[in-house]
C-alpha cells in the first residue's frame, strides 16, 4: 500500500509546481500587454486582438479588422508626417471616441491616430506616458468604425 501511495504523492507534487509555474509565466505575458489595458482604461476603449490589414494614401487610412469585422476610416490632416502602417496578423487594437491605438506585436510598433480636437489630443497626450517605446503620432479626422461582425 505504501509502494502505492509514494509516488501517487511525489506526482500529485510535480504536477501542482508545473502548473503553478505555468500560472507565473501567464502573469508574466499579461504585464507586459498592460499597456494596452491602461491605454483602453484611460480612453474609455476596449482592447481588441487580431490581424489588422491597412490601407494608406497621402489623404486617408483604412483599417481592416480580423478579416472585415470592423473597417476604420480614417482622413488624414494635409501636411502632416507621413505614417506606414503594416498588414499583420498580430495586433492589438482600441477604437474610442478620441482616436484609434494600434499596437502590432510582431515588431512593437505602436500608432497612435488622434482625432483632431482639442479634448482628444489632450487624452492621447496622457497616453503616450504609458507607451516606453516608440511610437509614431498621427492627427486625424473623421474617424468612423464600422462594425461588421460575421454571425
Amino acid at each position: 500500500m505504501g509502494r502505492i501511495i509514494f509516488p501517487c504523492i511525489i506526482t500529485a507534487l510535480v504536477a501542482v509546481m508545473f502548473l503553478l509555474s505555468c500560472k507565473k509565466g501567464f502573469v508574466e505575458t499579461t504585464s507586459v500587454k498592460n499597456d494596452m489595458a491602461e491605454a483602453a482604461k484611460v480612453l474609455n476603449g476596449k482592447v481588441l486582438s487580431g490581424s489588422v490589414r491597412s490601407e494608406t494614401n497621402e489623404n486617408e487610412i483604412a483599417l481592416n479588422y480580423n478579416n472585415g469585422n470592423k473597417y476604420i476610416f480614417m482622413e488624414k490632416i494635409q501636411d502632416t508626417e507621413p505614417i506606414s502602417i503594416n498588414s499583420t496578423y498580430l495586433a492589438e487594437l482600441i477604437t474610442s471616441k478620441y482616436g484609434v491605438v494600434l499596437k502590432d506585436l510582431s515588431n512593437n510598433k505602436i500608432f497612435l491616430l488622434t482625432n483632431n480636437d482639442s479634448k482628444s489630443i489632450k487624452m492621447f497626450e496622457a497616453n503616450k506616458s504609458i507607451f516606453a517605446r516608440d511610437f509614431q503620432n498621427v492627427v486625424v479626422f473623421g474617424i468612423t468604425v464600422v462594425n461588421a461582425e460575421k454571425v
